[in-house]
């Protein structure tokens, strides 16, 4: 008996004392699931939760992919996050059609899953390559999901979600990647950037 109450002591202590930077990273993930623009609001107030190693950019037919590789990884939800990444389309020509952000672990799709399982009660629905929460029914262009990464050598799954232009606005007004991590973004990566943003305004 002595022992049951000195562990649930301790585990009580060690919730009250959390790290703030833990609590902060627990703010800006579920602030993640509503899939709507105040998630960046939250996400600069509680940029010191994560550190990043390097930033990249890499460009794909009609897309601009951002990564940010975090170090030392993130542990939050049962989840452990590797990085932050944001995709801008350009499926229509030189302005976006849409945007997606969200965040790299190290889980499959289904462990990621099962850790959010309390978040999304409903479940998820989907295949191998992506499952999307069931909580936005019939809103193919604004969802999360846990999507398998695309790029060569990314392992785990991605926590994104993802939005068309019209149901974000003003698509130009959201944060880059520069500006939230621009301490640790390569050079090569950062002039592309530019290039990029020069030729699109």
């Amino acid at each position: 008996m002595f022992r049951i109450v000195v562990s649930a002591v301790a585990a009580l202590w060690i919730t009250g004392f959390a790290s703030p930077a833990a609590a902060g990273a627990e703010r800006v993930i579920e602030a993640l699931f509503a899939c709507d623009t105040n998630f960046f609001e939250v996400f600069e107030s509680e940029r010191a939760a994560f550190r990043s190693k390097e930033v990249r950019i890499v460009f794909l037919e009609e897309q601009r992919i951002e990564i940010v590789e975090f170090a030392p990884p993130v542990e939050v939800l049962g989840l452990r996050l590797t990085g932050y990444r944001q995709e801008t389309d350009f499926y229509y020509g030189a302005r976006p059609s849409s945007f997606t952000w969200g965040f790299q672990v190290d889980e499959t799709p289904a462990g990621a899953a099962l850790a959010l399982r309390s978040h999304f009660p409903d479940g998820f629905e989907g295949n191998d390559g992506m499952l999307i929460a069931t909580k936005f029914p019939g809103q193919a262009e604004k969802h999360f999901a846990l999507a398998k990464p695309r790029l060569a050598g990314e392992t785990g799954v991605n926590l994104v979600c993802h939005a068309s232009r019209k149901d974000l606005g003003n698509i130009w007004a959201l944060p880059d990647v520069v500006d939230q991590f621009s301490e640790t973004w390569d050079t090569k990566g950062r002039w592309w950037a530019w290039i990029a943003d020069w030729f699109f305004d």
